[in-house]
């Protein structure tokens, strides 16, 4: 499943998870596994209800009075003491994270002593703990979604008056490159915990990607904006046979920059660096530059909203004095990934377009631990490949 997030009216961790009810989580099974938690004091409310005229799930998380404040530490050892499947305690353990770096460098101390009542909250946990498992348990493979808007005015916390977006959202959006749109309406449309999920989650921000809508699933915020409703719409697209002629087209950005005097060794932490950054693409291009000296044409394609601060990587770790960027359209291939079950473990596979590539690292640590070639790897994992193939359903998830 594919699944592109709506914000028309921002994003909370219980709208979040009531769009998933809405097409097709499980909530029994959700609150089952979310009481293998230790942690005690808390129920799911769970109504269907309208706001502003659309109906969808209202979920409100119904906690005892709590005074305790928890360390990261502390919430992730919950986390990973659940019984919890091993890819929900991790999608969880990192939007905490994430939460708890942008608290830190907000109030200036280290994420190890980041001990506030909004990461350390009941309801954090269970809001942040299922969404983990709604991305799990409806399988899931990727997230866009539109721009953000963030809303304005002030808003009354544990740490006082603050204003909207409140630091820790900022921060968040702020790293991440999220691309926002102004909202005149004074409200907090987006939590921290809300933002904390979309930075962790979401891939792709732009116009909806989908090839097509087979499930929409809304989930309603507690407060009534006047003139609108106040829900997080969800557009989901099921898996289905790709055939090659499906393609999708997106925006994307484009930075350039020419360089001739540049170290040849620098390119390689260059490089290492976008990609960390969150590049879709680095490519050096070898170019005749003025007076015919031999020069680089650097290249990155990113996601909207990634310009400025890749471009700062470009400038602050190569020669270049400025860097070109423009906006443009390109058409890709639907792709998902799968895993092949093999006697050497888990092989990545990408399917783009109903062709199956073997991923790269995955053959090359298999080769590496049964001390073959890569060639003989390809070899030996292409009778695997093949069965999968045909079968589609057993040796394939």
């Amino acid at each position: 499943m594919k699944i592109y997030l709506d914000i028309g009216s921002g994003i909370s961790g219980n709208m979040f998870l009531g769009a998933c009810i809405k097409i097709g989580l499980d909530s029994k099974a959700l609150i089952a596994a979310l009481e293998t938690l230790d942690i005690s004091g808390w129920s799911l409310e769970i109504t269907e209800d309208r706001n502003g005229g659309i109906s969808g799930a209202h979920v409100n998380v119904l906690i005892d009075d709590e005074h305790q404040h928890r360390h990261l530490q502390q919430i992730l050892n919950i986390i990973n003491s659940s019984g919890l499947h091993d890819e929900v305690k991790e999608m969880a353990a990192n939007i905490f994270t994430n939460l708890a770096e942008a608290e830190a460098k907000v109030h200036g101390i280290s994420v190890e002593k980041v001990h506030f009542h909004e990461v350390g909250a009941v309801d954090a946990i269970i809001d942040i703990c299922s969404a983990a498992y709604a991305v799990w348990h409806l399988g899931v493979k990727s997230i866009s979604s539109s721009q953000v808007p963030t809303g304005s005015g002030f808003v009354d916390c544990q740490h006082g008056r603050l204003p909207i977006p409140v630091p820790a959202v900022a921060e968040l959006l702020r790293k991440n490159g999220v691309p926002i749109r102004h909202d005149p309406v004074e409200a907090e449309l987006v939590t921290p915990t809300g933002a904390a999920i979309l930075v962790t989650l979401v891939k792709r921000f732009g116009s909806l990607d989908l090839t097509r809508i087979d499930r929409i699933g809304y989930g309603l915020g507690s407060r009534k904006i006047p003139g609108r409703p106040n829900v997080l719409r969800i557009f989901a697209e099921e898996e289905s046979e790709i055939t090659t002629t499906t393609l999708i087209q997106e925006s994307v950005a484009v930075l350039s920059s020419h360089v001739d005097d540049m170290n040849p060794e620098w390119y390689g932490p260059l490089w290492d660096r976008l990609f960390d950054a969150g590049a879709m693409d680095v490519a050096l291009i070898p170019m005749t530059m003025k007076k015919g000296r031999p020069g680089v044409r650097i290249e990155v394609i990113c996601n909207l909203g990634q310009e400025k601060d890749l471009s700062e990587i470009m400038l602050n770790h190569s020669t270049a004095l400025g860097v070109r960027f423009s906006t443009t359209k390109r058409f890709i291939m639907p792709r998902s990934e799968k895993k092949l079950h093999t006697p050497w473990g888990d092989i990545r596979v990408k399917d783009a377009g109903g062709v199956w590539r073997l991923e790269h690292d995955d053959l090359a640590k298999v080769a590496k631990t049964q001390g073959w070639s890569m060639p003989k790897t390809q070899q030996e994992l292409a009778p695997f490949l093949a069965d999968a193939l045909k079968l589609r359903k057993t040796d394939v998830s």
